[in-house]
């Protein structure tokens, strides 16, 4: 019997992946991904018509789940709702992985909370080495003129740990 990861997923990330089409990457590394019901909230209400909001509606490998309690009011007061929800779910849940991209959140996850985080650029790497996606570079840079911020020195980096 195989083990099931517990992965956990922020909005900015699959707002990224699903500006290049590959939102559903997700589902074929992970099988399952929890959604906070902030992150689902800002992505697929407050997000309606932008990239993830139909997406995230139609995934059928992602599971909405309600944060109770909320989070402790430091991480509330220091993150947004859907960062903060994030990291109080991989904590309740003892997340494998939490998939993050602001750095105020993953350094909070990371060195608070003892959680692994992943951000887009390493999902994105991960699934090229799993064949589920040709090449890095040429997706991160079409998220960067989409408008999802993405640091030059992050895509030469993710592009090295693709092989490309």
């Amino acid at each position: 019997m195989s083990e099931r990861l517990v992965v956990i997923a922020d909005a900015g990330p699959i707002i990224a992946l699903s500006i290049v089409g590959q939102l559903d990457v997700l589902g074929h590394l992970f099988g399952k991904v929890l959604v906070p019901e902030a992150v689902y909230g800002e992505v697929v209400a407050q997000g309606r018509g932008r990239p993830g909001s139909t997406e995230l509606a139609r995934a059928a490998w992602a599971e909405r789940v309600t944060v109770a309690p909320p989070p402790d009011a430091l991480l509330a007061e220091e993150l947004g709702p859907g960062e903060a929800e994030a990291i109080a779910l991989g904590a309740r849940r003892a997340a494998d992985l939490v998939i993050m991209d602001e750095r105020k959140g993953r350094r909070i996850a990371t060195l608070a909370y003892h959680l692994q985080v992943k951000g887009t650029a390493g999902v994105l790497v991960l699934a090229k080495h799993r064949g589920l996606v040709p090449a890095v570079r040429p997706l991160l840079e079409t998220m960067r003129v989409g408008g999802y911020y993405v640091a030059e020195s992050l895509i030469e980096f993710a592009a090295r740990q693709a092989g490309e």
